[in-house]
């Protein structure tokens, strides 16, 4: 019976090893929580908005700058120039890009990819209108 001691030491020390790697740190993805401009909403009155001068996108997650990226367009697929990205000086988790023109009167379509600190990549879009 003592041969079979060092066999089940061992099943019990690789068992615990396997339980504790499957129930790691669960890590999330990057969720958009809120942008400004608003995106689209058909069912509720949109108040005049004023002109946006830059994009802001709230994340449920810190971001790593390097590997963000905004793609604007317009109702007809052209795309708008966008300045430099940069994370906002207080919240890592806002992604900002700056409009280098005044958005005409519109519909806008925003594309999106972040990646979050823990490396996972988020994707998403959304529109709205400038008026």
């Amino acid at each position: 019976m003592s041969n079979f001691r060092p066999f089940r030491l061992a099943f019990a020390i690789l068992a615990t090893a396997v339980l504790a790697l499957a129930a790691g740190p669960a890590f999330a993805h990057a969720k958009l929580l809120s942008e400004s401009p608003a995106a689209e909403d058909a069912t509720a009155p949109q108040p005049a908005p004023s002109p946006p001068t830059d994009l802001r996108l709230s994340f449920s997650e810190g971001l790593n700058l390097a590997f963000c990226k905004l793609i604007v367009t317009d109702s007809t697929g052209k795309a708008i120039v966008l300045g430099a990205l940069a994370l906002d000086a207080n919240d890592d988790k806002v992604l900002v890009g700056p409009l280098v023109d005044p958005l005409t009167p519109g519909e806008y379509k925003v594309d999106w990819t972040v990646v979050s600190n823990d490396g996972h990549k988020s994707t998403g879009s959304y529109t709205f209108k400038a008026e």
